[in-house]
């Protein structure tokens, strides 16, 4: 498959586009108080700044409202999609014909208990890391300088400097398109690289990490060498979705893409990273398609050169 692969088609549900699906899932949503906008521009809440607009951004605050809302658009049948804090997708230029699920809005304090937190889906990592530092709990160290979310974060078991989310994640709340909520422990062995099976169609809603209690100044420490690492080595200053590939097994994208020659080569507004070749970053105006064209390139000629298969890390909506 080609640089859609993972794509959530923005034409399903074509066929109820026509029957007045939208005033429909306005007077759903209405009935949930659930806060949403109409024509919502998507490049907005992606780190890349690519992507058309969705006909419905929802921004649910609660869950059981959410659950309320994904209820009744589900028995009627009209598209869905969720989106975190948007640092690992990349959106077409014709939006999403449907309604989208932003749950960068759905944070709290979290909620601690000896060496246990539990963070709902909106916490962003950098904050979450700075309260665990404060509160001598050491665990998530190496996403101190990841722009994602917790929700996005475990779905995609994200991680950096060999270390990942399913070392620390205990327990999630997962919440399917019928409203119905699910509590399930979890450890190590239920994720993948870059993957949480076992979330499947639905979105983690918040989870719980299991940490082990440490002074805050050797935390601070640990965390040092981390954000001087990633200063050295990834873009600063520009728009981007991290990293676009998954490091095939024994080695690593960035250095397949430099090898190959592809760093600072541009399509339109967007350029393959000149500090990174796993980047591509976005220099005014990039288009979904100027990535997608450097993301081909990238895959056949990283295939041609080094014969290595590379797949994509990041969601791609088109």
């Amino acid at each position: 498959m080609r640089a859609g692969e993972r794509a959530l088609r923005a034409s399903v549900g074509e066929e109820i586009v026509s029957g007045g699906w939208a005033e429909k899932a306005g007077e759903i949503l209405d009935a949930s108080r659930v806060p949403y906008e109409r024509s919502f521009p998507l490049s907005r809440l992606t780190s890349l700044g690519v992507g058309g607009p969705a006909d419905f951004l929802l921004r649910p605050v609660q869950v059981p409202s959410l659950a309320q809302a994904l209820e009744g658009l589900t028995d009627e049948g009209i598209p869905l999609a969720f989106l975190g804090a948007g640092s690992n997708l990349l959106v077409g230029d014709a939006g999403f014909r449907g309604v989208v699920v932003c749950l960068a809005d759905l944070f709290s304090e979290p909620e601690v208990a000896g060496a246990t937190i539990r963070a709902e889906a909106g916490v962003r990592l950098p904050a979450l890391v700075s309260r665990l530092t404060r509160l001598g709990l050491s665990g998530l160290e190496w996403a101190e300088g990841v722009p994602g979310s917790v929700g996005g974060s475990v779905r995609m078991n994200a991680g950096a400097f060999q270390d990942s989310m399913q070392s620390c994640v205990r327990e999630v709340t997962l919440l399917d398109r019928h409203g119905r909520v699910d509590h399930r422990k979890v450890t190590s062995t239920d994720f993948v690289y870059r993957d949480a099976p076992f979330v499947g169609n639905r979105v983690v809603v918040d989870a719980l990490f299991e940490l082990t209690p440490r002074p805050p100044k050797e935390i601070e420490e640990i965390i040092r060498p981390f954000r001087e690492h990633r200063k050295r080595t990834q873009p600063q200053g520009v728009r981007s979705s991290g990293c676009i590939w998954k490091n095939p097994p024994g080695s690593h994208a960035g250095r397949l893409i430099q090898e190959a020659g592809l760093k600072g080569t541009v399509r339109g507004g967007a350029k393959i990273s000149e500090v990174h070749g796993n980047f591509i970053v976005n220099t005014g105006g990039a288009t979904f398609a100027d990535v997608m064209s450097l993301a081909d390139l990238i895959r056949e000629t990283v295939l041609k050169t080094h014969s290595v298969p590379l797949e994509m890390e990041v969601v791609v909506w088109s």
